[in-house]
Order: C-alpha cells, then sequence, then structure tokens
C-alpha cells in the first residue's frame, strides 16, 4: 500500500528494500484509486488485531497505518486541521516554540561570533573563510567518515554487522530554481548499504564535517537503518521495517536519533578540537578553541528557530514577506538562505518535515536528556520505538 501511495506523492517512500516482487507489481500495475487505497487501509486497520503480534507491535502498526490512512484521506482532499494532521502522521502534539527561547538568539550569537561589524556581516565573512573548496569536499566528507565510525564502533561495540558500508556521492545542484538544495542526504540502500549524496557547493564550510557525518553515517540514519535492518527485518521477520515512509511516526524518531548522534559520540570541546585539527586549513586564522566550543552550542539551538519558521509559514499563514523579516529579523541567516527555507515548505513532500528535526530532538531529549547514555541511545538505534513511547 505504501508503494502504491508513493506513486501518487512522489517522495513518500524514502527507501524500500522488501521482496523485489512487490515493488515489481506496484511498479507494473495500474494507478490504484485513492478509494481503493482508503478502503485498503480501514481494511488492514480492521485486521490488525487478529494477526496474532504482541500488543507493542500491534500498536506500532496500528500508528503506521493510521498515518497512511490519514496521507490517503489528504490526497482525496479531505480537510483535517494540521494539529490533528501531525497527531495522525507523526504520533505528536504540534505546539509552536516558545518565541521567548529564541529572545536572546542574536545576543548569544554575538557573543560567540565576535568581531567588527554586524552580526551579519561577521557571520558572512566566516561562511567565506570557512568555505571548503569544491575539490576538498569529498576528502574531508570521508575522513570525518572514518572519525565518526571509529568512534561509534568504539563506543557500541558489536552492535553494527560487518558488512555494512557506505558509498560517498558528490553531485552538484546547480539548477537553484527547480530543485530544493541539500548539502547531504542519505540515501538507505538496503543490505546494511547506504549512499550518502553530497552537494559540494552548498553549505560546505569545514565546521559542519562532524556534524554532517554523525548525522547522516554514524551513529545516524546508516548505523539506525543498518542495525534495525539486522534485528527487525531479517532476525526477526518484521516487514515493515524494510521501508521508511515520510509521513509517519517513525520519521520522528530517525531524525531526533540523527540530531543527537554528534552529542552522543563527541563533546562540544572534541568537535572543537578535531575540526580544528583535522579540518582547518589554517588554525592559526581561527577563533579560540572557547569561541568555538562557544559557537557549536548556539548553533545547536538554530532548529528552534526553523521549527518556529515553519510554524508561522504552514499554520499562522505568514507571508513569503512576513517571513523573511522573521528570518532576518536576527541577523543569522542570509536572504538566501531564508528562500531556500520557503522553497522547501512549498513542496508538499518535504514541507512537513521541517518540523521532524526538532521534534524528534525534544522528544528524546525529554525522555533521556540532553546527552542520552550510551544504553539509551543504543536501544533508540536497536528498537521500534514511537513519539509517544517516549513521553
Amino acid at each position: 500500500m505504501a508503494l502504491r501511495i508513493d506513486k501518487h506523492i512522489k517522495g513518500y517512500v524514502d527507501f524500500y528494500f522488501g521482496p523485489e516482487n512487490l515493488r515489481k507489481i506496484v511498479d507494473n500495475e495500474s494507478l490504484t484509486s485513492p478509494k481503493i487505497l482508503l478502503l485498503d487501509s480501514k481494511t488492514l486497520l480492521k485486521q490488525l488485531g487478529a494477526q496474532g503480534y504482541d500488543k507493542k507491535r500491534e500498536r506500532y502498526l496500528e500508528k503506521m497505518l493510521i498515518a497512511m490512512r490519514t496521507s490517503i484521506e489528504l490526497l482525496i482532499g479531505i480537510e483535517i486541521p494540521i494539529k490533528e494532521q501531525f497527531l495522525r502522521l507523526y504520533d505528536v502534539d504540534l505546539q509552536p516554540v516558545n518565541e521567548a527561547e529564541l529572545d536572546n538568539l542574536k545576543e548569544e550569537f554575538n557573543e560567540a561570533y565576535r568581531g567588527p561589524g554586524s552580526l551579519e556581516e561577521r557571520m558572512n565573512k566566516l561562511r567565506i573563510s570557512r568555505t571548503v573548496p569544491e575539490e576538498k569536499v569529498f576528502e574531508l566528507f570521508k575522513k570525518a567518515l572514518d572519525i565518526t565510525e571509529k568512534r561509534t564502533k568504539e563506543l557500541f561495540v558489536d552492535l553494527l554487522p560487518k558488512k555494512e558500508r557506505i558509498f560517498i556521492d558528490v553531485v552538484k545542484n546547480n539548477d537553484t530554481d527547480e530543485k530544493i538544495k541539500w548539502a547531504c542526504y542519505n540515501w538507505y540502500l538496503g543490505n546494511y548499504s547506504s549512499r550518502i549524496e553530497v552537494n559540494p557547493n552548498y553549505q560546505m564550510y569545514w565546521t559542519v564535517f562532524l556534524t554532517y557525518l554523525s548525522h547522516e553515517g554514524y551513529p545516524g540514519h546508516h548505523t539506525e537503518f543498518v542495525i534495525k535492518e539486522k534485528r527487525l527485518y531479517r532476525e526477526l521477520n518484521q516487514f515493515e521495517h524494510s521501508i521508511l515512509i515520510l509521513h509517519s511516526p517513525k520519521l520522528v524518531i530517525s531524525e531526533g536519533i540523527a540530531n543527537k548522534a554528534i552529542s552522543v559520540i563527541f563533546s562540544n570541546r572534541e568537535v572543537a578540537e578535531i575540526g580544528l585539527r583535522e579540518f582547518c586549513s589554517d588554525a592559526s586564522k581561527e577563533a579560540s578553541l572557547e569561541e568555538l566550543e562557544l559557537q557549536d552550542i548556539v548553533k545547536a539551538k538554530i532548529p528552534l528557530f526553523w521549527y518556529n519558521f515553519a510554524y508561522h509559514a504552514l499554520i499562522d499563514k505568514y507571508s513569503n514577506e512576513e517571513l523573511i523579516r522573521y528570518g532576518q529579523n536576527l541577523e543569522i541567516f542570509s536572504e538566501e538562505d531564508i528562500k531556500t527555507g520557503i522553497k522547501r515548505l512549498s513542496n508538499p513532500t518535504y514541507s512537513k518535515n521541517a518540523f521532524m528535526y526538532n521534534l524528534g530532538n525534544n522528544i528524546i531529549k525529554h525522555k533521556y536528556g540532553e546527552v542520552p547514555s550510551i544504553k539509551d541511545f543504543r536501544n533508540l538505534l536497536s528498537n521500534p520505538i514511537l513519539p509517544s513511547d517516549l513521553k
């Protein structure tokens, strides 16, 4: 059913590595009408209790099926208030971030990014000086991959299967009018493999490589997907874990895991030290370790802004002009950054995903604290967990 929905909603299925014959059936058949899909979803929900699954698995499948049914209802044109959509699609209660949490953000950035000129000028100057030349991106990306992999395997002993691997694929996106820009993206391939696409022309600063690789690779997306493929799909034969549906509770937990990944394997001080030593071309021209550490701390608050940015766009219905004013008021983001954010929100497949990073991060933080323990993070990586399980 998810593969059939994907034929209506491009990008609905992020990955699928289950039996290939099912994909071929869907690929070769005519388009299934949304009304039939809705009937199928309701039938599956009715039949769920008769399958003999344990209560925990039954509840997980029920939430996934409710999310799928909701996507079909929206496809048909049934009007559902957006907060109700989030409850059904993602198993979360959508609320705005208190703007008071952002009140001092500009001052905190001013403290972290010291120097002459306006904050915007200082930020732009650093973006230029810290930008990695295109020809060096693959080399540094690979180095960050090796560093995060080594550290992850030291902390999570014998958790990853021996045959897991990541391919790095450098892709260029110069068509800014037609495509959404990403710095990097993990495409999980199944068989314990990921392909991470890297755009060398977009936000490639020496300060971000460890964060990117921990999020997309170790111990973030790749690590989670590999472990769940091995344990849940291959060992326990839980078929539902062979697929990632973007509009589902699973995505919230996955993005929360990926966002917390860097803090689980390195402290802010370690991130600054490794960055200067391994990725900075001239450390003598850079800020002190203390300033770099402070910059990492304040940058971690940026998802709060983008969360409210999306809330204002999709729920409060701000115009593009209002969103640009709201974003530029902090003097942290360029107009191009804000316009890219607006463009993402205009894409129906990805618009709701703007909330995922902060939602997932906060749900995990609420349950396990600012930095989850190795034991708790291992549990998140290994088990099927719903957002409502962490309340």
